[in-house]
């Protein structure tokens, strides 16, 4: 039995926002958008699209995609097309830093 039980509009926007976003890519909602706007602190936010939301019908939906003065390289998400099995890029990809990984750290104790 869980010790705590969390429920409620907040959570079910956060889980389908969650399930049906994309690898390395933040995906929000229309309150986190309005809310990230209004602080204006240089948020840079790309409209994504409708989302199928639980209880709530089609709501707008976006990518937050950096912020103003925010200097350090980000990943590229990769370009996925509808219908193209994503997980097993994503998979492929981290195989493979973790093998470089692996072999840096053998080479810093050889």
């Amino acid at each position: 039995m869980p010790r705590y039980c969390l429920f409620g509009d907040t959570v079910n926007t956060a889980s389908r926002i969650e399930s049906t976003g994309l690898p390395y890519r933040i995906h929000i909602s229309q309150n986190t958008m309005r809310i990230l706007h209004n602080l204006k602190e240089g948020y840079k936010m790309n409209f994504r699209g409708k989302t199928e939301l639980k209880g709530k019908g089609l709501e707008d939906t976006y990518w937050l995609v950096g912020k103003k003065g925010f200097t350090k390289t980000l990943p590229q998400p990769p370009e996925i097309k509808a219908g193209q099995p994503w997980q097993e890029t994503i998979t492929r990809e981290i195989k493979a830093a973790m093998k470089v990984s692996k072999r840096k750290f053998a080479d810093q104790y050889n």
